[in-house]
């Protein structure tokens, strides 16, 4: 893990999917900042896919644990 990289800790649906990420630290930023950080490599454990419509969403990286899986963090 890289101490300097923002780890999400919840989420915030609206519209059908995440509108919002809360990092460790309080911080809140929408999903199309959470996007361009991920695209920056300013979060950790997460990376861009495109949903059916062809737009870019957040994805966890799978490695078998649920836990951590986007959808299974707590919301707020």
């Amino acid at each position: 893990m890289d101490p300097n990289k923002a780890i999400i800790q919840a989420v915030h649906y609206g519209d059908g999917g995440i509108s919002a990420v809360q990092f460790q630290d309080g911080r809140v930023v929408d999903i199309a900042n959470a996007i361009a950080m991920t695209e920056a490599g300013y979060i950790e454990d997460v990376n861009i896919g495109r949903n059916r419509e062809g737009e870019k969403t957040l994805r966890s990286y799978p490695d078998g644990d649920p836990s951590n899986n986007l959808s299974n963090l707590p919301r707020f």
